[in-house]
């Protein structure tokens, strides 16, 4: 039989075993916690800076590139980047983009200005430069010969015209591209109107060795303003006339489209290569710009009728063929 002191000496050294047992796991247990918190620190630093760190800082490289002048640059975020990330860079890949558009129709802009300015000086400086050599020869002598002065002095009267129907096309394009011209939208009869359009040019037909017939309904009521219409068809009917050929023959058609009145101008005069049409409605573009000014063309008469016609909601539509002829229609909205 083992002594009560003996036992109570096995019993406690039984217990601290155990309880250093214990305590070894706890300890490794803390370590172990330690160990992975520490990896979880370094694994969400990691994610916090692909998500975050990362796309902010590429954000903000990219932006002042941008605040700079390289508007062309864009913004590319991974997939691990966060949504807010996205959210932003996408925001300032829309304003880049916005911007970049306006500078490309700032230049755009400033191009045609330029060239605007260019033809109009070009368009100016020729019927002045023409009306300044006809007088000085008439104050060098010339009018004391009355055959030399008449003529000379008709020659002066013409280019002073012509300067001024150059005016007026430049006023009426300005003010349509300006948003100042207004217009007068009102119900009226479109075919009374060529009715009426064709008994004015008739005489100016003749002369040109032309002949103009119009094909009309009894009454054609359309939506729009009568005035500027009238100018439309004016440019494309004179123009039908003007670059026609001897015996040559001009039509002007309104017939139902659907919804709409349709108007055709038909002639059978020179003609358009294929490759003017895209640019014929241009301010000042001309196909042949020796027989446009000796016909007294200004460049500005097509430009005008396609922003008429805009502003009526309608487009032009234009086939020709060398040597064949022109056809040139746009439609109108009922009255």
């Amino acid at each position: 039989m083992i002594p009560q002191h003996v036992a109570l000496i096995v019993c406690v050294s039984g217990l601290i075993i155990v309880a250093g047992s214990i305590f070894d796991v706890m300890l490794l247990a803390i370590i172990a916690a330690v160990v992975v918190s520490v990896v979880g620190l370094v694994t969400l630093r990691t994610r916090i800076s692909q998500a975050i760190a990362q796309p902010l800082a590429e954000i903000t490289s990219v932006t002042q590139a941008i605040a700079e002048g390289a508007v062309s640059g864009r913004i590319e975020l991974p997939q691990t980047a966060s949504s807010d990330a996205i959210h932003v860079a996408d925001a300032i890949n829309k304003l880049a983009s916005r911007a970049a558009q306006d500078i490309d129709d700032l230049r755009r802009l400033e191009r045609v200005r330029s060239e605007f300015i260019a033809n109009v000086s070009h368009e100016l400086r020729t019927p002045i430069f023409s009306v300044q050599g006809y007088l000085e020869t008439l104050l060098d002598g010339a009018a004391d010969d009355p055959a030399v002065s008449q003529q000379f002095l008709e020659k002066a009267y013409n280019n002073a015209l012509r300067l001024n129907v150059l005016l007026n096309d430049l006023i009426d394009i300005s003010r349509i591209e300006s948003g100042e011209l207004k217009f007068s939208f009102r119900s009226f009869d479109i075919a009374d109107l060529v009715r009426d359009l064709v008994e004015e040019l008739h005489i100016r037909a003749e002369q040109q060795q032309v002949e103009l017939h119009a094909t009309l309904p009894d009454e054609a009521y359309v939506y729009g303003d009568r005035e500027r219409i009238s100018q439309v068809l004016v440019n494309l009917v004179e123009n039908a006339i003007k670059y026609n050929v001897i015996n040559g023959r001009v039509d002007v058609i309104v017939e139902r489209d659907a919804d709409r009145w349709k108007i055709t101008v038909r002639d059978t005069g020179i003609g358009i290569p294929e490759e003017h049409l895209p640019r014929i409605f241009e301010r000042f573009y001309r196909v042949d710009k020796d027989r446009s000014r000796a016909v007294g063309g200004t460049g500005l008469g097509l430009a005008i009728v396609k922003h008429i016609c805009e502003a009526h909601r309608s487009s032009v539509a234009i086939t020709s063929t060398p040597n064949v002829g022109t056809t040139i229609s746009f439609a109108l909205t009922q009255g």
